[in-house]
């Protein structure tokens, strides 16, 4: 006689680790396995009708863990989507036993999360499945880097794209697991190859793809636009891949990105039939045409929409490549280091130093144009000196540039100091001197002119938007490829660039935009395809007696014995920060966090400056600052923060106070510490 299978007791003796959640808004446990219950430290009792995040809380001790967020997102992606959900590798803490000392004790997950249906397909539990990896992660140097984030997942998923890599030297193709989501493959089903791409494609655009790889396997640029082989309603991916090369100069393997346009295809669409049936409509149907009109708008506002979403998916994959090739700078130079060390030979150490730093600065630099894009600035306007800038700069331009480029300058005397942020401007100088480099791929020239502008009261229909007054006018010319008037009209938007995937961002000219329109001045296009191009910044006269700017750098003052407090939560920037300022001659005391600072700063300890970052634990850095100056009225304090958002508000510093943004550069702080500690006596 067949006996009938305890499944209980199977699914409570199995070694994995398994969860069986209920499909309500708090994803309530049902059943656990012993193996599960061994892993966490739980009990049957204390799991089973209780909350899966009630159980497994977030860490208290680290407020930016991100686990619970991420197992939260993907259990409501298998709600919506019905289909499995395979995470990347999170790093999510669990309690320790009390006899154990209590607390959180650090754990890597590999979570999976399988809906089971019932008859009529809807979802009726969840099976949530993890291997603990956290051995492995913690056993590897830089582990979280050798592993997709959640977060990025995440955000990829967010904007509807997806990356793959496809090798030439053997034909194989891997997709990341956003991709696979984009395609709809199912749990297991994996895409290894070109042919396997384009048997997911609509046999109607199958050509056009093997196409755009070819292209790719030869290093050529090309977008293209297919639908995936689906029944129902199309889907629609845009397509974009950068090839690159082994040591030796060879191709060697292919990046791209695809994300979903749906939206903006069924826009186009419904555009198109839009434009069809008004050209069709009786002129006499009035309420007919009105109707129309108002659909017609309708439509185009989600083409609009959908064009915005789908420049976010290109942007993050441009970036992901971006970081992907500046990490890789940062993680091989390293590495080759370790090796040289390990065998003693440290002939070579001194060029992998500056290709690691090197890259770092490229990402340290590609972070803050997208904070400075993602925020308005607080800008320092000052008096400036515009010919002694450009001169300033000259010969970093020169540098910059390259030697089949001619650098002309030429200065109008007397002209007025510009009312400007001096490191903004040279920011903006530096970025229309790259633009105008890469326009010149043979060579040519770049024209840098400076000359007073007045702008009277009747109107400019070239300059719509430059007030009446006194200008420095600062122009940059190059005898390049120029832009045709489709380009211009766009040239100052957000992520629109015509370079590659991963040689552009499309902020540089938006942030030049910013800068110029927020200091009050204009920007102005002059361009003919083929000709060249001028571009053209209107700089407002500064009013006043003040004695214009300095723009050489200064040396970095040494200190003289002052004792300079250090408040920092991360360990590594204070050690830092401690060490540049002790070899700088200052005496230094260091807190952790807030509570620690106050114990100090209500000693009778000598405190000459506080440099404290803004977004401590618990307290943050500007609610100390008014603490602290409670106690010690007068105490000079410099902020220290790698997102500076709130300083745009006129009351965030107060009287002696001051910031410098992350990352600095340590002749930056150094000199930004010796102008609050103010001059020193002879």
């Amino acid at each position: 006689m067949m006996q009938t299978p305890d499944y209980q007791a199977i699914f409570e003796a199995v070694p994995n680790l398994h969860l069986i959640l209920a499909p309500d808004q708090g994803f309530t446990i049902l059943a656990a396995s012993n193996a599960q219950l061994r892993a966490t430290h739980t009990s049957r009792e204390q799991s089973i009708g209780r909350p899966v995040f009630e159980v497994f809380c977030k860490n208290p001790d680290e407020p930016e863990e991100f686990g619970t967020s991420v197992l939260r997102a993907s259990l409501e992606r298998v709600l919506r989507t019905r289909a499995p959900d395979r995470m990347a590798i999170t790093k999510y803490d669990i309690r320790r036993p009390e006899a154990e000392g209590g607390g959180f004790e650090v754990r890597y997950w590999s979570p999976l999360n399988v809906p089971v249906l019932d008859g009529n397909g809807e979802v009726r539990y969840i099976i949530h499945q993890v291997e603990d990896v956290t051995a492995g992660v913690l056993q590897r140097d830089a582990g979280s880097l050798n592993h997709p984030d959640e977060r990025f997942r995440a955000a990829l998923l967010a904007s509807g794209t997806g990356t793959f890599n496809w090798t030439l030297s053997d034909g194989s193709l891997y997709f990341d697991s956003a991709l696979e989501q984009i395609f709809g493959l199912t749990l297991g089903q994996k895409v290894t190859s070109l042919d396997d791409f384009v048997r997911h494609v609509n046999p109607e655009d199958a050509e056009q793809v093997r196409l755009a790889f070819e292209h790719y396997a030869h290093g050529e640029d090309f977008t293209v636009e297919f639908r995936i082989a689906r029944a129902g309603t199309d889907k629609w991916l845009a397509c974009k891949a950068k090839a690159f090369r082994d040591a030796d100069g060879k191709l060697s393997y292919v990046a791209g990105a695809c994300t979903d346009i749906s939206a903006r295809k069924r826009a186009e669409h419904a555009l198109r039939v839009s434009e069809i049936r008004l050209r069709q409509l009786n002129e006499h149907l009035e309420a007919r045409v009105a109707a129309e009109v108002a659909e017609r708008t309708r439509t185009e506002e989600a083409l609009r929409q959908a064009q915005k979403m789908e420049a976010v998916g290109q942007l993050t994959g441009g970036i992901a490549h971006d970081f992907n090739n500046l990490l890789t700078g940062i993680i091989g130079s390293l590495d080759l280091m370790q090796r040289r060390h390990r065998r003693g030979d440290t002939g070579d150490v001194e060029r992998y130093i500056c290709a690691a730093v090197t890259s770092a600065q490229r990402a340290a630099a590609l972070t803050q144009r997208l904070l400075a894009f993602s925020r308005r600035q607080a800008l320092d306007l000052k008096p400036v000196d515009v010919n002694r800038l450009v001169a300033s700069l000259e010969d970093l331009l020169h540098r910059t540039t390259g030697e089949n480029i001619k650098l002309v300058t030429s200065l109008s005397g007397g002209l007025q100091p510009a009312c400007m942020d001096v490191n903004q401007l040279e920011s903006a100088l530096i970025n229309l001197v790259i633009n105008a480099r890469d326009a010149m791929p043979h060579g040519g020239q770049i024209h840098l002119s400076t000359s007073s502008y007045y702008h009277g009261v009747v109107p400019d229909p070239k300059k719509r938007g430059l007030t009446e007054g006194e200008y420095i006018l600062l122009r940059v010319t190059d005898t390049g490829t120029g832009m045709p008037p489709e380009v211009i009209e766009r040239a100052f938007e957000p992520f629109f660039t015509t370079k590659p995937i991963g040689q552009g961002t499309g902020l540089g000219l938006s942030m030049v935009y910013g800068y110029i329109k927020q200091a009050k001045g204009y920007i102005q296009i002059e361009s003919v395809p083929g000709a060249g191009t001028s571009v053209c910044l209107y700089l407002p006269v500064h009013k006043g007696e003040t004695t214009p700017v300095e723009v050489e750098p200064e040396r970095a003052p040494q200190g003289m014995g002052e004792t300079i407090l250090v408040v920092e939560d991360e360990s590594v920037v204070r050690s830092l920060v401690v060490e540049v300022l002790n070899d700088l001659g200052y005496q230094t005391l260091e807190a952790g966090e807030a509570t620690e600072a106050l114990t100090i700063t209500e000693s009778n300890q000598r405190i000459d400056l506080m440099v404290s970052d803004v977004g401590l634990p618990g307290m943050n850095g500007r609610q100390l600052a008014e603490i602290v100056r409670q106690q010690r009225p007068g105490l000079k304090v410099l902020f220290a923060t790698g997102y500076a958002e709130s300083f745009i508000a006129n009351d965030f510093l107060g009287p002696d106070m001051g910031v410098i943004t992350k990352p600095f550069a340590i002749d930056a702080f150094a000199t930004k510490v010796g102008e609050m500690l103010g001059p020193q006596d002879e």
